[in-house]
């Protein structure tokens, strides 16, 4: 294929993901110019569970909120499968939040599972590095009876 050929199936598919970009905009999924996987995670975990979504997409300190009041920050990961080991990385954990939810896609951005962290358990079983502050998930974690799994396979780390 030429050079030329390239270009213009370039063209092509960047036309399709523009499509799609504002597709997902007038849905209410892309609510930013950051990742598909981000705002899809926030928008998806939202209608799980009857969250109301921050006003700007990009607040700091928490993604949505709950009936009650309850503040939750949203993160993503894409994994291979739920065995794998992964980390949720927080800007400031000085922000707090009342929950965690952590979100795992496959590589697809299918859902693979959802988890609801204490902050109080996400402070404790996390660190901080010299960037942010990292929520690990290995299997030690995945076992904390104090993490909630509110979408998960029966067969994954437990």
């Amino acid at each position: 294929m030429t050079f030329q050929e390239k270009r213009e199936l370039a063209r092509s598919f960047i036309k399709c993901y523009l499509a799609a970009r504002e597709g997902l905009t007038r849905l209410g999924i892309l609510r930013s110019e950051r990742t598909l996987q981000a705002d899809y995670a926030e928008w998806l975990v939202a209608g799980l569970l009857g969250l109301e979504l921050a006003s700007s997409g990009t607040q700091r300190g928490w993604d949505a909120i709950d009936p009650q009041g309850k503040t939750y920050q949203i993160k993503s990961r894409i994994v291979g499968n739920l065995d794998k080991n992964t980390s949720f990385d927080i800007t400031t954990i000085d922000r707090p939040f009342d929950y965690l939810i952590g979100v795992f896609f496959s590589p697809e951005l299918e859902l693979l599972g959802v988890i609801r962290v204490p902050y109080d358990v996400v402070r404790e079983l996390g660190s901080q590095n010299r960037n942010s502050f990292r929520f690990r998930w290995n299997k030690r974690i995945a076992n904390d009876e104090r993490i909630e799994k509110i979408v998960w396979p029966p067969e994954s780390m437990d």
